[in-house]
């Protein structure tokens, strides 16, 4: 399977789509009131937002190596 650069770009452009509401609710959840029982959200905020920081770096790694074999095939 050869994909062309605007492909890769259009399928990661999709993934993260689809990622970005759950990155808001962790960002959502980060702006929760302490005052209002908001600790544990926040917390889950920070872990939440660690997750997709993370995600996005294994996204990234894994379109540069596909796109690496694409340009060796």
């Amino acid at each position: 399977m050869s994909l062309r650069d605007d492909q890769l770009l259009e399928l990661k452009d999709a993934i993260v789509n689809a990622f970005r509401p759950i990155e808001n609710l962790f960002t959502v959840m980060g702006s929760a009131s302490v005052d209002e029982g908001g600790e544990m959200a926040r917390l889950c905020s920070e872990i939440g937002q660690e997750l997709a920081r993370s995600f996005r770096t294994k996204l990234d790694a894994a379109l540069e190596k596909l796109t690496a074999e694409t340009r060796q095939s």
